[in-house]
């Protein structure tokens, strides 16, 4: 766990704040981030690439965790933003970020998506489809800009990760497969666009990945496509662009080191490039989860406590798959300790489950800690990636609010949701005033 919790007195303390007083002062459950593990990680990051990849880019995935507080912070650590979403990119423009430092991504943008990120002057657009470059060029021509473009393709390597977070296989959903020339197609088609700007190529492979060599085998493949791109058709490649993916520790997994990633896809781009006679493209990587994961801790109240038949103790938390479905969709698994009154408990195995209505919504199912009492504060840990981003309304639970701690001193970054910000938006009636369906219809009934 690398936000740094510590225990003195049997109490659970995170960079320094007791995690007890942070749970009375914003209520439970809370997410609490480090900023100063953040801040570290992404210039570990930043310092692997400037030593191994010159003058290499790292991205900000922002899907792992973004609010406007998080778009300040990776602004101010000069790293690159991408985006998923219209959605994804207002957040990241309301809190300050940088258009031209942004890189839009998605299989499926809408007309209206790809408008505002050409309106806004995104830095680049991650085109996914032959369809969408027809829809870019037009949206680029109809507010006469020319827009960076970067082409995604599908390697066609498997990462040996969870199903889902697998996205470099021929047959996924993202980007355009390299066999049958299809890339070459399609980066030939963007270069007889006059309103895109072709800089180069993108690929990811997939998300918690513990081996070095489907890094390596990606860079190789993007390196020999590159080449072939430019004996073909004579379109040379700036950038190239190798995602993310590297995995997080949640458990007792092995991570790889940033630097020995970094180093190892360079050396491979730079000895590719040497063997094929081309110049070395610049290189970006998009890393999220293994900037924001461990710096995340989630605080819960303990509440009901029950002993089942069998003598198994589960012991249910005031949240559960509204603030981290992460269990139920991939079957992630976590570490949990108690922030208060560990003293003089005997030790017991337990079962941390959510207060949703679901069978499935259990957090961790099988943990030792000292006997959990009702009242208690839980924190789970490295909860930093994937968990405010993916949490919803499910059983009207209200979101969660976040809070950032740095240099000793917490700050509340995302208000609780209330109960009025449940039903904003809802209408109880049909009056034909409620959407002007009626009026626009001619008033027929």
């Amino acid at each position: 766990m690398a936000v740094n919790p510590m225990c003195d007195h049997n109490r659970l303390f995170i960079d320094g704040i007791d995690a007890v007083e942070l749970a009375k002062r914003y209520g439970t459950p809370l997410y609490v981030y480090s900023e100063d593990e953040m801040i570290a990680k992404m210039r570990e990051y930043t310092s692997a690439v400037r030593a191994y990849a010159g003058d290499g880019q790292v991205v900000y995935a922002s899907k792992a965790y973004l609010n406007m507080r998080m778009a300040r912070l990776v602004a101010e650590e000069g790293l690159w933003m991408d985006v998923a979403s219209g959605g994804e990119l207002h957040i990241a423009l309301a809190g300050g970020f940088p258009a031209e430092n942004v890189v839009f991504h998605g299989n499926n943008k809408t007309v209206e998506e790809l408008d505002m990120a050409v309106r806004a002057g995104v830095g680049r657009i991650v085109v996914d489809s032959l369809d969408e470059i027809l829809m870019l060029e037009a949206v680029a021509k109809a507010r006469k800009r020319v827009q960076a473009v970067v082409l995604r393709v599908t390697p066609g390597i498997d990462p040996h990760t969870h199903e889902y977070l697998t996205t470099g296989e021929i047959d996924s959903k993202f980007g355009i497969a390299l066999h049958e020339d299809r890339g070459i197609q399609a980066a030939y088609q963007i270069s007889l666009c006059p309103h895109l700007d072709f800089k180069g190529i993108h690929c990811h492979i997939g998300s918690q990945i513990f081996e070095v060599d489907p890094f390596v085998m990606a860079a190789d493949i993007m390196m020999e496509f590159i080449s072939a791109l430019w004996r073909t058709t004579g379109i040379a490649v700036e950038e190239l662009n190798l995602g993310g993916g590297l995995g997080v520790s949640y458990t007792d997994e092995e991570e790889i080191p940033v630097s020995d990633y970094i180093r190892v896809m360079s050396q491979e781009v730079q000895a590719k490039a040497s063997e094929f006679g081309l110049r070395v493209p610049r290189m970006f990587v998009e890393p999220g989860r293994s900037i924001v994961a461990q710096a995340g801790v989630t605080l819960y109240t303990v509440g009901m406590v029950k002993e089942l038949p069998g003598g198994e103790l589960v012991v249910s938390v005031d949240g559960g798959m509204s603030d981290n479905p992460r269990p139920m969709l991939y079957g992630a698994k976590y570490q949990a300790l108690l922030c208060d009154g560990q003293k003089g408990r005997a030790l017991c195995r337990v079962r941390i489950v959510g207060k949703h209505c679901e069978e499935g919504d259990t957090l961790i199912k099988e943990i030792c800690l000292p006997e959990p009492r009702t009242g208690d504060i839980l924190a789970v840990l490295v909860t930093g990636a994937y968990h405010y981003s993916m949490s919803s309304n499910y059983n009207g639970a209200l979101r969660p609010a976040v809070v950032h701690v740095r240099d000793g001193r917490a700050y509340l970054v995302v208000e609780r949701q209330t109960l009025a910000d449940l039903v904003r938006g809802q209408r109880a009636t049909l009056d034909d005033e409620s959407d002007g369906y009626a009026k626009a219809a001619g008033g027929q009934s």
